[in-house]
């Protein structure tokens, strides 16, 4: 379990108490004082070095106890300066760290052209489908690809079982964000700054905004309203599938049959797929369908629904981003497959010894409400 493990490390870490846990996977990035830029996509010291003497010394302690390090390239090389510089830490590193991480076409074939083996490919190349990690491995030849830590552990599986001689790295879990990580253009770790991050910033200042009803059309062309009803729909009603489905349990309490009517229509108008989603709503969706099976579009609905049994999916859905119950039946799903070689939990501002004593405790039940993800 803990051998698999790939830790963030910076000037603050306690290498040898690490190593000590079991630990014997590590990354980390490198930023020198005299440049303001951050080629590990952090700008504070979380995961980052700023001498050399210091990590050269951790890298020399690692591989004494048969541990392995890789750089890590994560920054988006946008400019001349950004890549030259790119460069300059490369010739740092590259005869001493057993992989260098990048996450960009452009330091990807830079380290291609330099005949440079080890290429460990980044979650940031955003390594979603099958045909993406094809074209890596086709043009970079990688040691290691990383998945995004977005991804349902279904999606995980088909790739890596497509690729069986392909190593690969996950994450045991997502991270605050729900957005992938590929597509954010916005540093991470100016948490020395007087001003918040872009992300904490949005956190502490958002505000509601109202907006138009996604469903308005579906309610201006219904003929089986009237114009005071189309209005009320407009004002109050929600149409998502879920609240439609909770709605027929109150309508049939009350049995208004025109309403329940109308809400039917609306719901016979989502994919039946929809309804395999999520298993709750699958169960709710039967019984309130069979209490109305007098109505013909319930029955239409329910004969969909009874041609397949809802199978459960696994998706990070299931998991919580600190229950240490799901991360352990994530590790073991990881272990399935012995070319998923290391798997990591994100570890920004994170006491990363307390983290990893969770794991000891597998007594905690997992809770559902408590989950990160609920999609």
């Amino acid at each position: 379990m803990i051998k698999n493990l790939i830790i963030g490390i910076d000037e603050s870490s306690n290498i040898k108490e690490l190593l000590d846990y079991g630990i014997r996977q590590f990354y980390f990035g490198y930023m020198p004082s005299d440049f303001e830029i951050s080629l590990n996509r952090r700008n504070n010291t979380k995961e980052q070095y700023k001498t050399l003497e210091k990590i050269y010394h951790d890298i020399e302690l690692i591989h004494k106890n048969n541990g392995t390090i890789y750089l890590a390239l994560n920054h988006i090389t946008s400019n001349s300066i950004m890549l030259e510089e790119a460069k300059k830490i490369f010739g740092h590193f590259k005869d001493k760290v057993d992989a260098i991480i990048v996450s960009t076409i452009t330091m990807a074939t830079f380290l291609k052209n330099q005949n440079y083996k080890n290429i460990v490919i980044s979650n940031l190349f955003g390594n979603y489908s099958i045909s993406s990690v094809k074209f890596l491995i086709d043009n970079f030849n990688p040691i290691k690809i990383i998945l995004p830590r977005d991804m349902r552990l279904c999606d995980i599986e088909k790739i890596v079982q497509y690729f069986p001689n392909m190593n690969f790295e996950c994450f045991l879990f997502g991270d605050g964000c729900r957005f992938s990580e590929s597509f954010c253009f916005v540093d991470q770790g100016d948490y020395d700054l007087d001003s918040s991050t872009l992300c904490s910033y949005t956190l502490s200042n958002y505000q509601l905004v109202k907006k138009a009803n996604v469903a308005f059309k579906m309610v201006v062309k219904d003929g089986l309203l009237n114009n005071d009803e189309k209005i009320a729909q407009l004002q109050t009603s929600k149409i998502d599938i879920s609240t439609l489905i909770d709605n027929l349990f109150v309508l049939n309490d009350k049995f208004n049959s025109k309403q329940i009517a109308y809400t039917l229509h609306q719901l016979e108008r989502y994919d039946i797929e929809e309804f395999y989603k999520d298993e709750i709503l699958y169960i709710k969706a039967k019984t309130i369908l069979k209490i109305l099976k007098q109505f013909e579009k319930a029955n239409e609905i329910l004969t969909q629904l009874n041609q397949k049994e809802f199978v459960a999916n696994n998706s990070y859905k299931k998991y919580h981003r600190t229950n240490t119950n799901a991360i352990n039946q994530t590790i073991n799903f990881f272990m399935k497959h012995k070319n998923i070689v290391s798997y990591k939990m994100p570890s920004r501002g994170r006491n990363i010894i307390n983290m990893l004593s969770l794991l000891k405790n597998d007594d905690e039940n997992y809770n559902y409400k408590e989950s990160l993800y609920k999609l």
